[in-house]
């Protein structure tokens, strides 16, 4: 279980440390909004799962990170299946009746059909972990959209009644200051830069370029720079333990330990496979915590 991308929140967690500190209160608060198939009316369900499978805890906690996990299932309904099915029955009904519907027939109608066929939808799931220190104050969510991720803080507040989460607030423009970086060839200590950045015009009409396993440094960078485009997203390498892409909202996206610090830090495999699970989740707390804690340095961001 990897965190691929990650959206961040800071949380005063003074009002929550009794509940973690007590892993049967947390696993308590976990289970009391625990994930449930969609029903046959259902649309979509999101709850949260044991960690590594049926009968496991919800939770692993290591020094002051804790992990957690949701799971997410959706109802595979496309639009143009309920349109075609309404329009079928719409026009037998009109047939048998010698007249056109009403409005409030057609909505009526309409929901009927969409319950039918909720009721013989696939369904598809995806799940996402939610790294929290309490130390730092800061929450992960393993997924890029801010949707997602609002439904999963959602989710903590119904599990633990409070959870004061609020998205970083940086002092700074964030564009900006990553242009800069890219602009000057001048990066903060710890990153060195990667390979890949996607550049935005100021102007809403204006073209966005992408650039993929490429010179950042060079000419042809160099040319949209000056034509006055900012820096949206940017490749870069966290002290030589991490390749990740930075995105103007402090998302990070891609991440990837490097090899020489998974051989460094991560155990061999065993044969059991919870305790590999947890040593992978150990070292992506201690990532996520020294990461976490630069970008808001360097962002100027306050604290919850």
């Amino acid at each position: 279980m990897w965190f691929k991308n990650c959206r961040f929140y800071t949380v005063d967690f003074s009002e929550l440390n009794s509940v973690l500190s007590d892993p049967a209160l947390t696993e308590e608060a976990l289970q009391k909004a625990a994930f449930k198939p969609c029903a046959a009316q259902d649309v979509a369900s999101i709850g949260f799962a044991p960690l590594y499978g049926h009968d496991t805890p919800f939770h692993f906690s290591s020094g002051k990170n804790y992990f957690f996990k949701l799971m997410e299932e959706s109802k595979l309904l496309p639009s143009s299946v309920i349109k075609a099915n309404l329009e079928e029955l719409t026009e037998a009904k009109e047939l048998e009746l010698k007249r056109q519907l009403k409005k409030t027939e057609k909505e009526a109608l309409k929901a009927a059909v969409t319950n039918e066929l909720l009721g013989k939808a696939f369904a598809t799931r995806r799940e996402f972990l939610i790294w929290l220190n309490v130390e730092t104050g800061v929450v992960g969510i393993n997924v890029t959209s801010a949707k997602r991720a609002e439904k999963a803080v959602a989710l903590l507040r119904e599990a633990f009644s409070t959870f004061p989460a609020k998205l970083l607030a940086p002092r700074c423009l964030v564009d900006e200051r990553i242009t800069k970086w890219l602009t000057d060839n001048e990066l903060p200590s710890q990153f060195k830069l990667g390979s890949e950045t996607t550049l935005k015009s100021k102007d809403e009409d204006g073209g966005v370029i992408r650039a993929s396993k490429e010179d950042l440094t060079s000419q042809e960078i160099y040319v949209h720079l000056d034509a006055g485009k900012l820096v949206t997203e940017l490749g870069l390498n966290f002290e030589d333990n991490v390749e990740f892409t930075l995105t103007s909202e402090i998302v990070i996206k891609k991440i990837k330990p490097s090899d020489i610090y998974l051989e460094k830090n991560l155990p061999e495999k065993s044969d059991d496979a919870i305790a590999d699970a947890e040593a992978l989740l150990v070292i992506q707390g201690d990532i996520l915590t020294s990461l976490t804690q630069y970008l808001m340095e360097i962002f100027d961001c306050d604290l919850a």
